[in-house]
């Protein structure tokens, strides 16, 4: 625990703040929007914990082991008060119902101020706009700018302190129809709306000017863009909804073709996370086949392999009917990279409807796959329907069954990439190895020595709260979109040389 002779000396009036990010890329993209409150607020990002006066967890909590998490966490953080009284600790995305802080009126408390003592304030997201005033109730001595944002009804407005200049997270829409038995999204983020078109495409354009060349739209489940009853007034009824552009009617694909065309401005990449098969169109397939800047990449969750299990997690599809899509895929786009997401005992699964996971895994060999341990989530359908019945030691047998097969398909699947080029969109440089690193347009993620040697010391002396941004990166490559031969394929990546 650190002690008052440990403190950085901190300017007059100076604050500090640090953001811990949890879950999808949709919570990265929101931290984003809430580092650019706070920077306009007068806030500036932390160095070290010891330099920290706010932190704000953005939690996800599809699952109760995340939420467990968390709450380990606030103690660890909360110790730091006892050097720095003035520290705000904080929460936002799905744990938090009600926007409040220490000095709410008990009828709008959010729960989590009861629960946890150190915590400070709680916001709902969608109240992004309206932090600097939950941050004056919490701590009313705080004096902070005033900005324009907090006048807004739509936090997705707020222009964000972006993590890149070259990659960008760009939500279409918040909330979620699909309703999941595990998951509490639904009920944190409330019914699925879609943000409007012209809104995403200004941002879209607005980061592309600036030399942004990869762009990921991201959503509860991206592909169903346009479809909500909540979206009828902005899509079901207008003339974008039913009108062909291109061959495309959908919104989703619409949507993409308008950004396709900002390639005439420098674009070069875009992609969407996450899809649901149920709205998986032949039209988004074939958008991946003819729009320039789509990349040849799709992560499409599939959960279990058993129709019974799907049925009882309320996915609404088949095995069989994922298998179409996956075909359907593979027929137009040979070379695409997929990808999807396996949930191993959930309730009720018996080792048979587990190994028809194990033979879909075998049968369509995903490139990877992200595999839970199913964890009951208080306040889901499951929670209140199902029993956690498979004990601890079936899934971790499961998952490491599971885990074995994937690493066993990626280096069979990575091996067939040595002797190719491949163009890598660089990201960083590790100081430490020497070696950059960056995604193809597969998202395979390449390692590459440098041109010339470089290193850099890290300091020890402070704590660190984002290792992988210690190291300084060499801006002659950062950013740039390189051909790298590939070497050698690893279970989870791939090696490589810079081409002349």
């Amino acid at each position: 625990m650190p002690t008052s002779s440990t403190i950085s000396p901190k300017a007059a009036g100076r604050l500090n703040y640090h953001i811990q990010t949890f879950g999808c890329q949709m919570n990265s993209s929101d931290s984003e929007r809430v580092a650019a409150i706070l920077e306009k607020s007068g806030y500036q990002k932390a160095r070290s914990l010891e330099d920290t006066d706010l932190f704000i967890f953005n939690t996800c909590s599809i699952k109760q082991k995340g939420e467990d998490r968390v709450y380990g966490m606030i103690k660890n953080i909360a110790s730091y008060k006892k050097a720095n009284p003035r520290l705000l600790i904080g929460i936002t995305g799905c744990m938090v119902r009600q926007s409040s802080s220490r000095n709410s009126s008990a009828d709008r408390k959010d729960h989590l101020l009861q629960q946890l003592g150190p915590l400070d304030f709680v916001f709902r997201i969608t109240d992004t706009h309206k932090l600097p005033e939950i941050l004056a109730e919490a701590e009313p001595s705080l004096s902070l700018r005033d900005i324009d944002e907090v006048a807004l009804d739509d936090y997705l407005r707020v222009t964000p302190e972006y993590a890149s200049k070259y990659q960008a997270f760009v939500p279409i829409q918040i909330g979620c129809d699909k309703y999941c038995t595990y998951c509490i999204v639904p009920y944190s983020r409330g019914r699925e709306q879609s943000r409007p078109a012209a809104d995403i495409l200004a941002e879209c354009r607005e980061l592309v000017a600036k030399g942004c060349k990869e762009i990921t739209l991201v959503g509860q489940t991206v592909n169903s863009y346009g479809l909500s009853a909540l979206d009828s007034v902005n899509f079901k009824s207008s003339e974008e909804r039913t009108t062909s552009k291109d061959g495309f009617t959908l919104p989703f694909t619409r949507l993409l073709q308008s950004i396709d065309e900002l390639s005439a401005m420098g674009l070069d990449r875009l992609r969407f996370t996450s899809p649901h098969p149920r709205d998986f169109s032949d039209e988004l397939i074939e958008a991946h086949a003819t729009l320039k800047t789509l990349c040849p990449y799709v992560h499409l969750p599939l959960q279990s392999g058993d129709n019974q299990i799907l049925a009882r997690m309320n996915r609404k599809y088949t095995v069989e009917q994922y298998r179409e899509i996956i075909q359907k895929l593979r027929a137009r786009l040979p070379d695409c990279v997929i990808t999807t997401d396996l949930i191993v005992g959930f309730s009720g699964e018996t080792d048979e409807q587990f190994d028809h996971t194990c033979e879909i895994f075998e049968e369509i060999r995903w490139d990877q796959a992200f595999i839970s341990r199913y964890s009951e989530r208080v306040g889901t359908v499951a929670a209140k329907a199902f029993p956690d019945d498979v004990p601890a030691e079936v899934k971790a047998m499961r998952w490491h069954r599971l885990n074995s097969l994937l690493k066993k398909i990626s280096k069979a699947k990575n091996r067939l990439y040595e002797g190719r080029t491949l163009e890598v969109l660089v990201e960083r440089h590790n100081t430490l190895t020497g070696e950059f690193e960056g995604r193809s347009r597969e998202m395979k993620l390449v390692q590459f020595p440098a041109p010339i040697a470089t290193s850099t010391k890290l300091s020890t002396s402070r704590i660190a709260l984002d290792a992988s941004k210690s190291a300084t990166s060499n801006p002659d490559l950062v950013g740039q979109i390189l051909n790298v031969k590939i070497v050698k394929g690893l279970e989870w990546l791939l090696k490589g040389r810079i081409q002349g």
